[in-house]
């Protein structure tokens, strides 16, 4: 999916089955020389994500806002894949958590010295991407590139002077084999996945979770993340890797082309981990599709009530993976929220999006969690390439006809990459060169919505679905359980002061 240049094939093999339970790893990077065991690596190593607010978000910004500030568990995973590699001297800086703007970001880092920066980033979240690079380059360090952005662009990163190396693929690999190079004095080139002004080192393979270790917490402000949808303290994990399906909204990495499973053993282990060390209330799994392997997901229910684990989570899914037996063994584990990628109300739309899916399903998963006694969380997409004010109706019906408690409503951006970016081009909506440009930093305006009143229409489906009577019990249900009160209020306020006549009127 890569703009200019070719991803590398990770796996000449067939791949397996996605309910097969692989955990197989990926292929080994080149060797290079070892250190001796008794010296200890110097490098000084800084992790870092920039703020998350930006003009291409698919959010309304007073929701985005308020809906909390989430870890970031790549960062953690590279961070426990350095450690692993000698390297001791690294340090995460999650500036949405820390509450830094760039000037504090690069003051943090000139009192750090850090030898190499590591900048984590999605494609619309790269300006903010490259202000913490323009910090690090600051300070004299070598700054790396990375995140789901580099799958599609990679080389053209390098046209900003303070970026130094692009990665591509799996940054937990990378950047280890990085920091070997530089230490010892090396040009970093036969790396697989890194990307340099002289060399295309391609694209980095999949590597089992499991082997890497669980990400590091240790120095992140915990206290700092939150959710609007969970009490504190509460923590994220991943416990698979991969999506088989084929949504046109959804940017896929080469890596999402496998799928990856922890083991239950290795998944209920750091679930105990975290409530045991820092206090979690609840977990929000990061998965792609957390119930691919159902068979699995029994496995990780039944350990949790075998070890008497008692912590709340949540997870995302799809309407066709949630059969009735396995809500309930579910909803006996600890499981509070399941988050249901719906998407549309529409059959055509459905249809469009390619997202495998009927009103008919949505129904069916919606009302068997409910009666599991699980929460539903409905992610919704308005503003759909040529929808008409009836289909954008029947979406907010549907929200407001099924029982979900929660729902979140989108609008429609064509992400580079995805086959709605090509049908958008195609249909004349949005510039060819939109997503070029705006990685040259040549863009300071937001990609133009696939229908006029995309962003009015979002704000009038939050205000019916979240102002109904209906939902007033719910909202305070939901505020006393997880003591978000100022945040939910806050959301509420902002949906009710922007209501007009015109507005109701969708």
């Amino acid at each position: 999916m890569r703009k200019t240049l070719p991803v590398i094939s990770t796996n000449s093999a067939a791949e397996p089955a996605s309910g097969s339970c692989s955990t197989s790893a990926s292929a080994t990077a080149p060797a290079r020389t070892e250190l001796p065991r008794w010296r200890r690596r110097k490098l000084r190593i800084a992790l870092v994500r920039h703020h998350d607010l930006c003009l291409n978000t698919r959010q309304i910004t007073k929701i985005q806002k308020r809906a909390g500030v989430l870890p970031h568990l790549g960062l953690g995973y590279i961070h426990t894949a350095l450690k692993t590699a000698g390297f001791h001297n690294v340090i995460q800086v999650d500036t949405p958590a820390l509450g830094l703007d760039s000037e504090g970001l690069r003051k943090l880092l000139a009192d750090f010295e850090p030898d190499l920066v590591g900048v984590s980033t999605t494609t619309p979240g790269l300006p903010g991407a490259v202000e913490a690079c323009e910090a690090a380059k600051s300070t004299g360090a070598k700054v790396i590139l990375g995140g789901p952005h580099t799958e599609v662009y990679a080389s053209e990163n390098l046209f900003h002077e303070c970026i130094d190396y692009v990665g591509v693929g799996e940054g937990i690999t990378i950047m280890p084999e990085l920091a070997e190079a530089l230490e010892q004095g090396e040009k970093p080139e036969g790396i697989r996945g890194l990307v340099t002004r002289e060399h295309d080192g391609g694209a980095a393979p999949m590597v089992n979770l499991e082997e890497v270790g669980w990400p590091e917490r240790e120095g992140l402000p915990m206290n700092s993340y939150y959710s609007i949808m969970a009490p504190r303290p509460f923590a994220t994990m991943i416990s698979s890797r991969g999506c088989p399906f084929k949504c046109s909204f959804c940017f896929k990495q080469a890596v999402d082309k496998k799928s990856m499973y922890r083991s239950p053993e290795d998944v209920v282990g750091e679930m105990a981990e975290l409530q045991k060390r820092w206090g979690v209330k609840e977990i929000m799994f990061y998965d792609d599709v957390f119930t691919l392997h159902r068979g699995r997901v029994r496995e990780i229910c039944q350990l949790i009530g075998e070890t008497g684990l008692k912590v709340r989570w949540e997870a995302p899914t799809r309407v066709d993976l949630v059969p009735e037996k396995l809500l309930e063994a579910m909803a006996g584990a600890g499981c509070v929220r399941l988050r249901f990628g719906i998407e549309h109300g529409d059959p055509e739309i459905l249809r469009r999006m390619r997202k495998e899916s009927d009103i008919e399903k949505i129904e069916k998963a919606v009302t068997d969690a409910h009666a599991a006694g699980i929460k539903g969380f409905g992610y919704f997409i308005v503003g759909w390439l040529g929808e008409t004010q009836e289909q954008f109706r029947r979406t907010v019906d549907l929200a407001c006809r099924i029982p979900l408690d929660y729902a979140s409503f989108y609008t429609a951006t064509p992400l580079p990459g995805t086959p709605l970016h090509s049908e958008s081009v195609a249909a004349d909506r949005i510039p060819a060169d939109y997503w070029d440009k705006f990685v040259r930093g040549e863009f300071d305006e937001r990609i133009g919505y696939l229908v006029p009143d995309a962003q009015r229409r979002a704000q009038a489906a939050y205000r019916a679905f979240f102002l109904r009577r209906s939902m007033a019990k719910p909202l305070l249900t939901h505020m006393a359980a997880t003591g978000q009160w100022r945040n939910t209020l806050d959301g509420l306020r902002s949906l009710a002061r922007s209501t007009s006549n015109t507005d109701r009127d969708f």
